[in-house]
């Protein structure tokens, strides 16, 4: 009787090369077009996945893939997410006119994201960016670490953690990480340049309590942190504050933005009371002329308070350490306004 001739199986060479995946959700945006540089600069397949017809301007040149699909109308998810290794849920809503927006987007759009990932058995991990405002504010000398209980104060904030808690609510089934950035600067970012523009305008803008305490981000840190999260291993249902290490005075973010201006300009301290008297107005006005507005009451009382974070479980268990000090980010994002003519 011949013997079988044993033949060793040979090795999947298409699928050993084959680069991990990863969908990115609201890749056209300001955040997620950085997510998706840098996860292409890290050598890994990346999927934009976005709404139909939408402005993807930000993604010109990319060499990535499309997927369409609306995290509000779960039936468009299935194909999005199907067979992907990674996915970052980046997607979600800063401001809205109504206030059930935020919760249609923020808390059922990441429900539905987090059941369409149930059926891929492909995925390794999820990642939900979602945001300090979830975790609220912190005491004066104490800044805030994951483990403390969250206690939102805007609507958004509280959209958010709604978000969050349909993450944990899957973390048996689906392995994922909560990111929380505090408030997120850098080149092409619309929300904070506000305040760059007021001060390029020779106006310094004391709001406030100046000896409150705020932490930041620079988007590109925040884009390392999160790939350090897909890269580590990490346990189910982890959460991260993914900032700069060290916090500034109000007082000391307004110095840095003079800096990185050059000009001489006039101080203007304008006491709480009188900055939410201006939100409540502005609300008003642009609630009256049909517009969504982006200072309001609730957002006022955030400026106004303090937002102090511990990154050291990030840098313990991601050895994730912010590389951009806020002066150096500041002036280079500075640099950057006045190079496109937003300045």
């Amino acid at each position: 009787m011949t013997a079988a001739l044993y033949i060793p199986a040979m090795p999947d060479i298409e699928k050993d090369i084959r680069k991990a995946s990863v969908l990115i959700t609201g890749a056209n945006g300001f955040v997620g077009s950085r997510l998706s540089r840098m996860f292409l600069a890290e050598g890994f397949h990346v999927i934009a996945g976005v709404r139909e017809g939408c402005d993807s301007s930000l993604l010109d040149g990319l060499d990535l893939e499309f997927r369409f699909g609306d995290i509000t109308m779960p039936e468009t998810l299935g194909d999005m997410v199907a067979g992907v290794d990674y996915i970052i849920h980046n997607a979600g809503l800063v401001k809205a006119p109504r206030l059930d927006l935020f919760y249609e987007v923020n808390r059922k759009g990441t429900r539905n994201v987090i059941e369409a990932a149930r059926h891929n058995k492909n995925l390794k991990k999820l990642i939900y960016i979602s945001s300090l405002a979830a975790a609220g504010p912190s005491e004066p000398g104490r800044p805030l670490t994951e483990d403390d209980e969250p206690h939102p104060i805007t609507n958004y904030g509280r959209s958010k953690l709604s978000g969050e808690e349909a993450v944990l609510a899957a973390t048996d089934e689906v392995n994922s990480v909560i990111i929380r950035p505090p408030g997120i600067y850098g080149p092409g970012d619309k929300e904070m340049f506000a305040f760059f523009q007021i001060i390029d305008s020779r106006i310094w803008p004391y709001l406030g309590n100046l000896k409150r305490r705020l932490q930041l981000v620079h988007v590109d840190d925040l884009c390392i942190g999160v790939i350090r999260a897909v890269k580590s291993a990490t346990r189910s249902g982890s959460i991260y504050f993914i900032a700069e290490s060290r916090s500034y005075s109000f007082r000391e973010l307004v110095y840095c933005l003079r800096k990185a201006s050059g000009r001489i300009g006039l101080p203007l301290y304008v006491p709480g009371f009188v900055v939410k008297t201006i939100a409540w107005l502005s609300e008003m006005f642009m609630k009256a002329a049909g517009k969504t507005p982006m200072f309001t009451v609730e957002k006022a009382c955030e400026i106004l308070d303090h937002w102090e974070v511990s990154t050291e479980k990030a840098e313990r268990e991601l050895g994730f350490t912010a590389p951009t000090s806020f002066p150096d980010g500041a002036l280079k994002t500075m640099e950057w306004y006045r190079l496109e003519g937003w300045l």
